[in-house]
């Protein structure tokens, strides 16, 4: 001890004789002068966003790695700018409200984080300040798989919410959005996802390939009807990402092997029509089909149907797309082909007439491109861990 001691130099000492001598002289850290007091107020200032805007792009951000920190981000769609984001949980859901007023995220709890009671809620934001304004239990549960965008979906009039489950049979939990509580479960037997087509109304796709659409009234009491045989669920299954215009309530089956089959859905039960192909015969000798997450999107005005296209083989409807063909919907008729600057597994369209193509690409930086012109406006850095899917206002 005597040699550590002896070993410390002037400077250690000095500084252990002050520590050791503080106590004695008693000082204190707030015996100072008044003068050379400087009053700190902390502040805290809350950005509030514009309106939601055709323009206004929300990504879902799943978060693979560790999918408990899953997030959405808010974008300026017309320059890649982040304007806001909120977290989710879980393999989380998220909508936009019909007037655009209001967010929800379908999150899952657990109460010591990885373990102990679960909870499910839709978590209603404000989409102006993305404060919570409400968390409005979900007692059935919900669906926790990868994120997809019809395991949730609002009705037209904004008033329903319908979340999609299996535990283990497959219901509709339906939740009023208005007065902020879930009303009842609707049994829909072998079927899955959401589209909500009216103010009580939504359909469904059935393992069988058929369409099972149900009518419900305000206490959740449900009536189905089913249309079969709309396509080959066994040989050629269809997206569970086709092009969705909900304001025709018009539904475009994509299959795996590239064909459409419009489904009108304005009707208590589906009326399939007559299918169409997204190649000709050469093409499709050629390997294109479509393929990717996300794989289609619809612009409802336009009537136009877009679809990430890839060449590769049966199997392949993962793969990345490196083009969006564009198609006239109500003809069947192509419009243009869009090479992406990198391949794409998710893609959207904004609503405006001067309408911009948004890509999630494979570097996991969100792209968008000008549909009149197929010209690159810009290319964010990687966003996130892993965005996977991409809503705008309207589709």
């Amino acid at each position: 001890m005597r040699g550590w001691f002896a070993g410390m130099s002037a400077a250690g000492v000095a500084a252990g004789a002050l520590v050791l001598a503080l106590p004695a002289f008693g000082a204190d850290p707030d015996d100072l002068a008044a003068d050379a007091k400087l009053q700190l107020a902390e502040s805290h200032v809350t950005a509030t966003l514009t309106p939601t805007h055709a323009r206004r792009l929300f990504v879902l951000d799943v978060a693979f790695p560790a999918a408990e920190a899953a997030r959405t981000y808010v974008l300026d769609g017309a320059t890649g700018r982040i304007e806001g984001m909120f977290n989710q949980a879980y393999w989380p859901n998220f909508a936009v409200s019909p007037d655009g007023s209001e967010l929800y995220a379908v999150d899952s709890y657990w109460e010591k984080h990885t373990r102990g009671k679960r909870s499910d809620y839709i978590v209603v934001r404000d989409a102006r300040t993305l404060q919570v304004s409400e968390d409005i239990p979900l007692p059935a549960g919900r669906l926790l798989i990868v994120s997809k965008k019809y395991d949730f979906d609002v009705t037209p009039d904004g008033r329903y919410g319908l979340t999609y489950n299996l535990a283990p049979q497959t219901t509709v939990t339906v939740t009023d959005l208005k007065a902020r509580k879930s009303i009842g479960t609707i049994g829909i037997p072998g079927c899955g996802l959401i589209f909500a087509q009216a103010a009580s109304r939504f359909s469904s796709l059935c393992a069988d390939g058929a369409i099972a659409t149900v009518t419900f009234d305000e206490s959740a009491n449900g009536t189905i009807r089913r249309t079969a045989n709309v396509f080959d669920a066994k040989n050629d299954p269809a997206f569970e990402h086709s092009g969705w215009d909900k304001h025709h309530q018009m539904l475009y089956l994509v299959t795996y092997h590239g064909k459409v089959v419009p489904v009108d859905l304005a009707g208590e039960q589906a009326v399939a029509g007559p299918s169409w192909w997204l190649t000709d015969e050469a093409e499709r000798r050629a390997g294109w089909r479509p393929g990717g997450w996300q794989v289609c999107h619809f612009h409802s005005s336009k009537r136009r149907l877009y679809v990430l296209m890839h060449r590769g083989g049966d199997w392949t409807h993962k793969n990345s797309g490196t083009e969006v063909w564009e198609f006239e919907a109500t003809t069947g008729r192509r419009v243009q082909r869009v090479r992406l600057p990198e391949p794409a597994q998710s893609i959207a369209v904004s609503q405006d007439d001067d309408a911009l193509l948004y890509a999630i690409g494979d570097s996991y930086r969100i792209y968008a491109l000008g549909l009149a012109t197929g010209k690159l406006l810009y290319k964010t850095r990687p966003l996130g861990f892993t965005p996977q899917l991409l809503t705008v206002w309207g589709d």
